[in-house]
């Protein structure tokens, strides 16, 4: 029997709840149902509201799941990301993490895919309103669906439960097709991904010089079109732009 899990990815639980993708946007952006993204190890002030107004208490290490704000969440589930620097605790005890500025501390690039829901909080919306989803405690590790995450700067990866570590370079590539597999045109030609990661290269598959890596993490069309090694009902999928193609063999 599969273990139980400690939190559940916000497409699993849509998918579950038989739920549109709208009304579960509506439930994050309306603080109806709590999300959560991991922070690593940053530097943050531990602060309380009090009268309308922020007040430090302490400065400390935090690492771990942390909660994102309504607020936040509209600008993630409308631009498909967001940088951010404050977020809430998830111990329930009213307080707001924000990220130090000294010693500087970089600011959190959160992507939808990111967005996940702890156990507390998903028991806690099915009962407020009374779904009736299947045990996701009980799913079998047979069945569990492929996933990908990613480090803030893409040089550590996991996917396919696979992990890999990647040079500069390939993580801009990388970073751009995860990009890509967000939005309608999941494809990007090579030409586009090797100008855009900064390298001098010819071929694309040269930046990739371990095969398992390069199989594991892209997909070709053979056509000069590259997009990320993800299941298709993950994608929102349009067929590449011949035109474009056509343009990029001309020149």
């Amino acid at each position: 029997m599969f273990p139980a899990r400690e939190y559940h990815r916000i497409n699993a639980l849509q998918k579950n709840w038989e739920m549109s993708q709208d009304d579960m946007y509506y439930a994050i952006e309306n603080g109806l149902l709590q999300v959560c993204i991991w922070l690593p190890l940053r530097y943050v002030e531990r602060i309380v509201v009090c009268n309308q107004k922020f007040v430090c208490e302490c400065h400390e290490h935090q690492e771990g799941f942390v909660g994102v704000r309504p607020e936040d969440c509209r600008r993630i589930c409308s631009k498909g990301r967001a940088k951010l620097r404050t977020f809430t605790s998830v111990c329930d005890d009213g307080h707001i993490l924000r990220l130090a500025y000294e010693p500087p501390q970089p600011a959190i690039c959160v992507r939808l895919n990111d967005l996940i829901v702890l156990n507390k909080h998903r028991l806690k919306f099915e009962n407020s309103y009374d779904l009736k989803g299947q045990n996701l405690r009980e799913i079998k590790a047979e069945n569990k669906i492929p996933y990908f995450s990613a480090s803030e700067d893409y040089k550590y990866i996991y996917m396919n439960e696979m992990e890999y570590h990647l040079g500069d370079v390939q993580a801009r590539v990388i970073e751009q097709l995860h990009d890509a597999s967000q939005s309608h045109q999941s494809w990007v030609h090579g030409k586009t991904l090797i100008y855009e990661s900064g390298s001098q290269a010819v071929r694309l598959r040269d930046l990739f010089k371990n095969r398992r890596t390069w199989r594991g993490l892209i997909v070709s069309n053979e056509r000069g079109y590259y997009r990320l090694n993800v299941p298709l009902e993950q994608l929102q999928e349009k067929p590449p732009d011949r035109s474009v193609e056509r343009q990029q063999a001309a020149n």
